[in-house]
């Protein structure tokens, strides 16, 4: 075996151009795969960092007749899960909070993200602290929760790693929380997490079914499977519809995996990817196998002395593999390199919002898969060419120089085909993301995001919270301060801003048949000022704008989206016409004085929900009693960017307690939206281009050693008259008909395989001819491309020479 291996590295260094074009795409292929499988590894299939992840579940109240397919559970029917299961060790619920740490000495407040939980939350993770102690069910009371459970990060960083942090009090949100636990390093759930206080929900709040805010995670029993946990959790909520109608009428649930849940929204894409390296591998490989199969064909009469000296033919075909397993190792090691370099610009383009990103590493499971590529690919390039040295005909080839058969060259035509063919599969797909992308790109949002400068704060509740005369006064400032600063052209203030989420309640329609909650529409929320649509770019389609008139001491009125019109109002006159939001006794009705056009406010790529806006200077959090975190917009004559600190001291100068927070510009946010598309798009084009290039190599390749082989009949074409225009077109043909079988195959494929990208495409068919006619079109040009230099070389032979050559 060494022999061998020595044998095969003094042949590679012989043939350094061979050598050096089969590394060179097995390296391409074998580090392509590996960087995506380690991102493949990392987000897919490794398990959560829980134990028994496997056995977590979420569960979320659903409801098919509103197109809500996930509702985070109302608490009186959360509690009544808990009560009632029977397949689950543990059940817990939570809610994403802001925790707002006093800064000392009168700097800055900081702001953590992080939950309050009850205690079944960490019973359910199964995570004990590293240091102290998770709550109790004693301190999960109103009045009992000032405790605080912080994360590991923030313990390191805002703490030093002091071990006397438990027992310190510490003032969040404007009241003292006692540090009794610190959560080990690898803890961050919900994602983003690293501080986590106690739920303490009242007595009334957990009988509530009409307003939905708990997420809720339960561990399954060991021994009890999906199926039946998911058959008994609808038994429950069944009924809890009986019992509750005007509540959870028309609702059921769902328990879905928590990995399935929490990576659902990429694994479409990172399957597709996956597929188009795999594709690449085998285009490399088909490459490396024709260049194997020219140099045996080369190797004819080495390989026949060699057997007429006693070689057996396993000994010939040990050698043979011997040195496609050398090529593929070597191919491996540089591999590692593209892999390297490959996964770490995956990290650089990955977006924020790509699920279990920390999770993703380059590590001894990607290696292993390196060596496993290697071997399997070495093996798979190497039993061509070896099954053809097997079959050398010893006396045929020791008696005349034939320089091939026409069984090789049919199989080497075949390899070029099926290169041809998976190219084309890649750029037909590459091109319906670029096409889909085009037409995300040029979607109306509804708003205009450029010059457009956005930030966060969060009211504290020991101050605002029942006090709209206070948060209404504090509005005021910011706007006062911001508008004030130079090179800021308007401002407005919103509770939430396209693209970020917003909250969701039920309305009913003044002169409608009585709706009970379970059945009455469900509405897009938003709470805005005066200025915000014509800062945000937003059109007033009909009726007008909020203005200072509509205060607390004025009829309540609201403004409608088209969308809410169109559905709810066809072929009517909306303004004037009454709505509620949320239910109350006696209805707290709002006047429609207004109507703006639609906004992308879910996603670039979603349908327009139907959506109401509040005036905030009338009411900023009439739905809870609670403050609500705000958003700032400013609209700018210059870059955005360069007015954040002067536009986030402005807003410190009115209240400094209060974090300034998510400073950006809206065309990131834009962009953020997009970004996980963009990933996609960018990588699988790059990969549809390297198995352009490859199957271009493979087919010029191929014709060139055919022009090699045929010397002989070309001079004596030549010398019976045919022009070099006929020769350089005899050769073109040849490499046409290959391209047009690769072309023919490949398009069957990507009409098979692109059904399987439904959900990466907008406004784009699986099934686009447009996009079909254009790859095929560039692949025939690129091939005929690859095949002139040698049909140039084929028109230029010497008739002279080439009947002597032999």
């Amino acid at each position: 075996m060494l022999q061998d291996v020595r044998y095969a590295l003094r042949t590679l260094r012989a043939n350094p151009a061979f050598a050096l074009s089969a590394t060179l795409a097995l390296a391409l292929g074998i580090g392509a795969n590996t960087a995506i499988f380690s991102v493949v590894d990392g987000v897919l299939l490794r398990p959560l960092p829980f134990p028994d992840s496997t056995q977590l579940m979420n569960a979320w109240e659903t409801n098919d007749k509103r197109g809500l397919p996930k509702l985070v559970a109302a608490p009186g029917n959360y509690y009544d899960w808990a009560a009632q299961n029977r397949d689950f060790v543990s059940i817990g619920a939570f809610q994403q909070a802001a925790f707002n740490l006093a800064a000392a000495g009168g700097g800055e407040p900081e702001q953590f993200l992080g939950a309050i939980c009850d205690p079944g939350f960490f019973a359910t993770l199964g995570i004990s602290p590293l240091l102290g102690r998770t709550f109790t069910e004693a301190e999960n009371q109103p009045g009992a929760d000032g405790v605080v459970v912080i994360g590991y990060g923030v313990w390191k960083t805002r703490f030093g790693g002091d071990r006397s942090i438990l027992g310190r009090a510490l003032e969040f949100n404007g009241r003292m929380r006692t540090v009794i636990g610190v959560m080990p390093p690898e803890f961050s759930f919900p994602p983003a997490s690293v501080m986590w206080g106690p739920l303490a929900l009242d007595g009334p709040t957990k009988a509530r079914r009409d307003f939905h805010r708990l997420r809720v995670i339960g561990r399954l029993k060991s021994d009890v499977p999906v199926e039946r946990a998911r058959a008994d959790f609808m038994a429950i909520h069944a009924r809890l519809a009986q019992q509750y109608p005007d509540f959870d009428q028309d609702e059921s649930v769902a328990l879905i995996p928590l990995l399935q849940d929490t990576v659902g929204s990429v694994r479409p894409a990172l399957i597709v990817l996956a597929g188009a390296v795999v594709f690449v591998l085998l285009i490399a490989c088909a490459n490396v196998a024709n260049l194997m199969l020219a140099k045996a064909a080369g190797r004819q009469r080495e390989i026949a002395i060699r057997a007429s000296l006693g070689a057996s033919r396993g000994r010939v075909l040990s050698q043979m593999v011997v040195e496609s397993l050398t090529i593929a190792c070597i191919g491996g090691v540089l591999g590692l390199g593209v892999a390297y370099l490959g996964f770490h610009a995956l990290l650089a383009l990955a977006p924020d919002t790509l699920p279990r990103l920390h999770d993703v590493t380059l590590d001894s499971r990607a290696l292993a898969f390196t060596a496993a590529a290697s071997l399997l690919t070495g093996l798979i390039f190497g039993l061509a060419p070896a099954w053809h040295a097997m079959r050398v005909d010893v006396q045929s080839v020791l008696k005349e120089s034939s320089r091939g058969t026409g069984a090789r060259g049919w199989f080497r035509g075949a390899l070029v085909v099926a290169q041809v063919a998976s190219a084309l599969v890649l750029l037909t797909g590459a091109g319906l993301l670029m096409r889909s992308f085009y037409e995300l790109e040029h979607v109306d949002p509804g708003f205009q995001p450029d010059h457009l400068m956005t930030m966060r704060l969060m009211p504290a509740p020991f101050k605002y919270r029942g006090h709209n005369d206070l948060q209404i006064q504090l509005a005021r400032g910011i706007l006062a301060k911001t508008g004030a600063l130079p090179g800021v052209r308007s401002v407005g203030i919103s509770t939430d801003i396209p693209l970020l989420g917003n909250p969701s309640y039920i309305a009913r329609f003044e002169g409608r048949p009585p709706v009970v909650p379970s059945q009455a529409p469900v509405l897009n929320y938003f709470a805005v000022t005066p200025g915000f649509f014509s800062t945000m770019g937003m059109r007033i389609v009909r009726g007008r704008d909020f203005n200072q008139g509509d205060s607390p001491n004025s009829p309540m009125v609201a403004i409608v989206n088209q969308a809410l019109v169109d559905q709810y109002f066809p072929n009517q006159e909306p303004i004037g016409k009454r709505l509620e939001i949320a239910f109350s006794t006696p209805p707290r009705w709002r006047e429609i004085v207004g109507v703006v056009a639609n906004v992308k406010t879910t996603g670039l790529d979603q349908t327009t929900p139907t959506q109401v806006y509040a005036a905030y200077l009338q009411a900023p959090s009439f739905l809870t009693g609670l403050t609500s975190s705000i958003t700032v917009v400013a609209r700018t004559a210059q870059d955005p960017a360069a007015l954040g600190s002067a536009m986030k001291e402005a807003i410190l100068s009115v209240d400094r307690a209060q974090p300034v927070f998510a400073t950006q510009p809206m065309t990131d946010i834009v962009a953020q939206s997009i970004a996980q598309r963009r990933l996609a798009l960018a990588l699988l084009a790059f990969f549809a281009a390297s198995a352009m290039l490859l199957a271009a190599l493979g087919l010029y390749g191929v014709m060139a050693y055919n022009v090699t082989l045929r010397t002989n009949e070309i001079g004596i074409r030549m010398a019976l008259g045919a022009q070099q225009s006929e020769v350089l077109l005899y050769v073109e043909r040849q490499g046409l008909v290959l391209t047009l079988g690769g072309v023919a195959l490949g398009l069957i494929g990507a009409f098979a395989l692109t059904r399987l990208m439904g959900d990466l495409l907008f406004h784009v068919e699986s099934r686009d001819p447009l996009t079909f006619a254009m790859v095929a079109g560039m692949l025939i040009v690129v091939s005929l491309a690859a095949c002139y230099l040698p049909a140039r070389r084929a028109s230029r032979v010497d008739p002279i020479v080439a009947l002597r050559y032999q």
